[in-house]
């Protein structure tokens, strides 16, 4: 599923992927093949975010972004959300703007939350990290 990234990054919206089928939030996704087009995976996410205002070319729209981004992986990826970018959750030396704020990491808190759970939530759940990084311009 898409970002649902609120103004409140810290908690969880900034760092999980929510599931379209059951909408509950992962910290972690494995790419895979499917049979179903891109946009009726589309449809299904409007319909599991409850949304009744969405268009077809929306949804299409949609499709080619999400295409796009996961064009970058391969399947089999393990991969992790962080401020409106997808990452590989082995991904190193990580420096880029978010939707939320600046970020410069040796390594994703999600790698290493597979060895210290409680890495993650401390880490990213913390609001201090957020706003001391937010971007200055963000909408």
């Amino acid at each position: 599923m898409t970002s649902g990234q609120l103004d409140c990054p810290w908690c969880g919206c900034g760092w999980m992927i929510a599931c379209s089928k059951c909408t509950k939030s992962y910290t972690f996704a494995e790419v895979r093949e499917t049979d179903l087009p891109m946009e009726e995976l589309g449809r299904r996410e409007v319909k599991a975010m409850g949304l009744t205002t969405v268009t077809d070319q929306e949804i299409s729209e949609w499709a080619e972004a999400m295409e796009e981004t996961l064009s970058h992986f391969d399947i089999g990826d393990i991969v992790v959300y962080l401020d409106g970018s997808y990452w590989t959750v082995d991904s190193k030396d990580i420096a880029f703007d978010g939707y939320f704020a600046s970020h410069k990491l040796d390594r994703l808190p999600h790698a290493e939350a597979l060895s210290e759970p409680e890495h993650l939530n401390a880490f990213l759940g913390n609001k201090k990290y957020w706003i001391d990084r937010e971007l200055a311009d963000r909408e």
